[in-house]
């Protein structure tokens, strides 16, 4: 079964929200984009951008899913030092404390 991360993310401070969906897009998707064999892990990777800001305690500038083949592929991922290398980037744009991640290893399917 696959396995699902849903990163929220908030703009580092002094970004504005356009600054901070250009770099996401230009600069951080290649960046992800370019790990070596990356393709052997993950199966999709979405970025969302968000357009307005939804209820107080929700204020991220966007999201994203990340789809691994399982598991052991994701920690596997995590563990390469060419993942490792794009925490390097996501400190130029990225609010860290303000960042959240919600792993999913069971889905439902609702509507195939």
């Amino acid at each position: 079964m696959v396995s699902i991360i849903l990163g929220f993310y908030k703009r580092k401070a002094g970004l504005s929200h356009e600054q901070f969906i250009d770099h996401w897009e230009n600069i951080h998707g290649p960046v992800i984009k370019a790990v070596p064999d990356i393709e052997k892990y993950v199966v999709r990777y979405v970025q969302h951008r968000l357009t307005t800001i939804g209820p107080a305690g929700l204020e991220f500038d966007g999201f994203s899913e990340t789809w691994f083949t399982d598991e052991t592929a994701r920690d596997r991922l995590f563990a390469t030092p060419g993942f490792k290398e794009t925490y390097a980037d996501e400190e130029q744009f990225l609010d860290m404390d303000a960042t959240r991640w919600i792993v999913v290893d069971d889905q439902n399917v609702v509507i195939k």
